[in-house]
C-alpha cells in the first residue's frame, strides 16, 4: 500500500508543474485574445481595408495557403497580395472587410506548454466602395486564420474564408 502511496504522489507532483502552468496561460488568455484582435485588426482595417499591401506581407507567411469557396486556392504570399492588389484594392472600387462584432473566437495552440501558434475564428462583413458612393453592403462569411509564430513575429499561414452570402442593407445587417 505505500508503494501505491508514493506512486500516487510521485503522479500529483509530477502534474503540479503542468497544472500550474495550465492556471498561468488561463491567466494570460485576456492578453492573447487582445493580441490576436489587434493582428486581426491589423490585417483588415489596416491592410486590406487601407490597401496597405507592405503591412500586409510583414503580416503573410511565405508558404501561406488561403482557401476560398468562391474564388479557389492562393498559395504563397505573392499570389495573395498580388490576389489584393488587383481584386480589392481597384481605382474603380474597393472591398472593404467588417469584423462582425462578438464573433471573433481564439484557440491558442501549444507544444509543451510553449504557444507556437492560434487558430482565430469569426465572421465579417464585405462592402463594395465606389468613388463618389456611399459603401454598399454586399456580403457576410466565415473565416478561420491559422497564426504561426516565426521567429519573434506573428504570421497568417492558413486561411479559410467559406460560406460568402449575399447580402443587402435590407436584410438588417
Amino acid at each position: 500500500m505505500s508503494g501505491l502511496r508514493a506512486g500516487l504522489c510521485l503522479i500529483v507532483l509530477a502534474a503540479t508543474p503542468a497544472w500550474a502552468q495550465g492556471k498561468a496561460e488561463a491567466a494570460a488568455a485576456p492578453d492573447l485574445d487582445a493580441r490576436f484582435a489587434e493582428l486581426d485588426r491589423q490585417v483588415f482595417e489596416l491592410g486590406y481595408n487601407g490597401c496597405d499591401l507592405e503591412l500586409l506581407a510583414q503580416l503573410t507567411s511565405e508558404d501561406l495557403e488561403f482557401y476560398h469557396d468562391v474564388g479557389g486556392v492562393t498559395l504563397g504570399r505573392a499570389a495573395f497580395i498580388d490576389s489584393i492588389d488587383n481584386n480589392i484594392c481597384r481605382d474603380d472600387f474597393h472591398v472593404t472587410r467588417t469584423l462582425v462584432p462578438g464573433s471573433l473566437v481564439l484557440h491558442p495552440l501549444y507544444d509543451n506548454g510553449v504557444l507556437y501558434g492560434a487558430v482565430q475564428s469569426g465572421e465579417h462583413l464585405f462592402s463594395i466602395v465606389r468613388p463618389g458612393e456611399a459603401p454598399e453592403l454586399t456580403g457576410r462569411a466565415g473565416f478561420t486564420t491559422l497564426w504561426r509564430l516565426e521567429g519573434d513575429d506573428w504570421r497568417m499561414s492558413r486561411v479559410l474564408s467559406y460560406d460568402h452570402q449575399p447580402i443587402s442593407e435590407a436584410d438588417g445587417h
